[in-house]
């Protein structure tokens, strides 16, 4: 009987301090908040604006241009209307290859600002972890649930950050 309570007592002490040494960190929270992921986002922000603007103008005159041929089909010979056809077709794929690039060139240019911060990031979490002995760091965004025992080593790891790679 001893030996089960003694058995029992160990196996709840074991859970307490396992638990004691997990933490969880948001790692997109984190990117955010890091100075230089604003700064990257801003980057984006800038980049994205002007190519914005771009793509709504060319939406702006294919749906101008559509509009025009809709309200002159009739009138238009056969030949006159498969040649706004063709144009009006040739001008619905330059658009989208052009959004197309642009969406494709946003997500290179974001993949590329933040992969070395993710991984200075990431390198920088060891570290914390390391520090602090917590036996495991998880990332927020694959948890379920965080109890309050757990520690959120977020906050830390964006000052730190900022600290290390101040820009």
């Amino acid at each position: 009987m001893f030996r089960i309570l003694t058995a029992t007592i160990a196996l709840f002490c074991s859970i307490d301090a396992f638990a004691a040494g997990i933490a969880v960190v948001d790692f997109q929270r984190a990117v955010t908040q890091t100075d230089e992921g604003k700064s990257a986002q801003a980057k984006i922000d800038t980049m994205y604006m002007t190519r914005k603007q771009e793509i709504e103008k060319m939406r702006t005159d294919l749906e101008a241009a559509v509009q025009d041929y809709q309200s002159r089909a009739m009138i238009l010979s056969d030949s006159a209307r498969a040649d706004t056809e063709k144009k009006l077709a040739m001008q619905q794929q330059a658009f989208e290859q052009k959004y197309m690039g642009y969406q494709n060139e946003l997500q290179q240019t974001y993949g590329t600002l933040l992969q070395d911060l993710d991984g200075k990031m990431r390198a920088l979490t060891q570290t914390i972890a390391k520090e602090k002995s917590y036996s495991v760091v998880l990332d927020a965004a694959a948890v379920v649930y965080v109890g309050s025992d757990v520690i959120d080593m977020t906050n830390e790891l964006v000052g730190r950050y900022n600290v290390a790679y101040k820009q």
